[in-house]
């Protein structure tokens, strides 16, 4: 009797402790399906949310609001104390994934972000950033914390990603970054780059009015290719998970400043095919286009920044990249729309595809065509 006693009292006994280790682990488990598709990405800042209702936003998977940071208290404040949430409605509704931008290139405070993510506050900062995306239906976090305050957070950089990855999984949200193209600060760990679910790299800025004795082209296509090497062979990152990022703006040595893309083609649309006017040097369309057939070939997807500078209209590098991606596994070229059959089409009015579309022609430079007896 005692014998069965015992065989029972060890038998409930595992049952209840295969109980507890199942329950713990559906508790503590992560919930994040992995995307492996092609990822178009959007950074969209607080001052140009007035701009939502030009942007395509059919033509992207997911848009990054820029930027939140933490107030003294560790609540999470969106830019100019903008509410967010008709913008997340409106992508929403076009199956666009919605994360908050953290920190950003600008001066975010350094102190507080010191304090909030000491030991001592981490969690509650990282509980209140989850209140901040549960109330407004965001998707995931984007953490563009760049080298403006990674000498300032240092050590607290990798248990803060670490962490946020963990609550954000938790509830199946995604989280990505913002990084530069090489020479990370020594706080980006191995450790907290593995813990993104996707990396965009900033390939841009590489030179600028801040370096007025280096004037040039800020984002080449050789910088897309650099940063594919140092992601790829130096950090180990695995290409499924990088973001080929390019300008929607340009730099300008003389005068001194930055444009837009869509202030740079204003005054002549000719320009959305160069890559340089003057001292202005930016990305124009014919190399957006090249960009997007590396991305293809060796990234996981495009970053912009930043969506609210580029075209709303036919010369839209959003368009030019929509079409290219596409186009599918061929060399994309740039035709022109022909309306009046002269075998000469509109520089206003390109497409692209791998073969001449029908009413498209190769030749672009019709000084109106609106009437066949005009042409060069």
């Amino acid at each position: 009797m005692n014998i069965i006693r015992l065989i029972s009292f060890l038998f409930v006994s595992v049952l209840l402790l295969g109980s507890c280790k199942s329950s713990k682990s559906i508790q503590g488990s992560d919930k994040y399906i992995d995307d492996p598709s092609f990822k178009v990405v959007g950074y969209l800042s607080a001052g140009n949310f007035d701009a939502i209702d030009s942007i395509e936003l059919d033509k992207i998977t997911h848009l990054c609001l820029a930027f939140a940071n933490p107030d003294e208290n560790g609540n999470l404040i969106f830019s100019r104390n903008t509410d967010v949430k008709l913008v997340v409605k409106k992508s929403h509704e076009v199956g666009v994934k919605v994360l908050v931008s953290l920190a950003g290139g600008g001066a975010p405070d350094k102190d507080v972000w010191r304090s909030v993510l000491s030991p001592d506050h981490l969690s509650s900062f990282i509980a209140n950033i989850m209140k901040y995306v549960d109330k407004n239906e965001l998707d995931g976090v984007d953490v563009d914390i760049e080298w403006n305050l990674l000498p300032a957070i240092d050590t607290l950089y990798t248990p803060f990603v670490l962490g946020l990855r963990e609550a954000l999984h938790a509830k199946g949200k995604v989280m990505s970054c913002a990084l530069n193209v090489s020479g990370l600060h020594p706080a980006v760990t191995q450790k907290s780059l593995e813990a993104y679910d996707f990396i965009s790299i900033m390939v841009y800025d590489k030179t600028g009015p801040w370096t007025p004795g280096k004037p040039g082209q800020h984002s080449p296509y050789s910088y897309a290719e650099e940063a594919y090497k140092y992601w790829t062979l130096e950090r180990k990152i695995a290409s499924e998970r990088l973001v080929l990022g390019m300008p929607f703006y340009g730099h300008n040595f003389e005068p001194v400043g930055s444009e837009s893309y869509s202030k740079i083609i204003e005054s002549d649309i000719s320009n959305a095919y160069k890559d340089q006017v003057g001292e202005l040097y930016y990305n124009g369309i014919p190399e957006i286009v090249h960009k997007t057939e590396l991305a293809k070939e060796k990234f996981n997807g495009v970053m912009f920044w930043e969506l609210s500078q580029d075209a709303h209209n036919e010369l839209s590098l959003l368009r030019a990249v929509d079409q290219t991606l596409k186009a599918g596994e061929c060399k994309v070229s740039i035709f022109f729309k022909d309306e009046d059959g002269d075998g000469y089409g509109d520089l206003a009015k390109p497409g692209y595809a791998c073969i001449v579309p029908s009413g498209y022609v190769s030749s672009g430079n019709d000084p109106d065509d609106s009437d066949a007896d005009i042409h060069p």
